[in-house]
């Protein structure tokens, strides 16, 4: 780069400048996930049906103490 005109080095640095904010728009755009989000896409893909089999119901409401 030392040895680029000083008209070319302006324009790498434009462009340099240009990729910067490109990717700070974009990461400003992708956001995590909400805990509705995430519990939508754990019902939608089947996530938790595991739950839902009897053979994992080892537990009644006599086991363990009172609160």
């Amino acid at each position: 780069m030392k040895s680029l005109p000083h008209e070319k080095l302006v324009l790498v640095f434009e462009f340099v400048d240009f990729i910067e904010q490109k990717e700070k728009n974009f990461s400003h755009k992708i956001q995590e996930m909400t805990g509705k989000e995430v519990l939508i896409a754990a019902e939608k893909t089947g996530t938790f049906d595991f739950l839902n089999d009897p053979s994992n119901d080892i537990y009644t409401l006599e086991d363990g103490e009172p609160l």
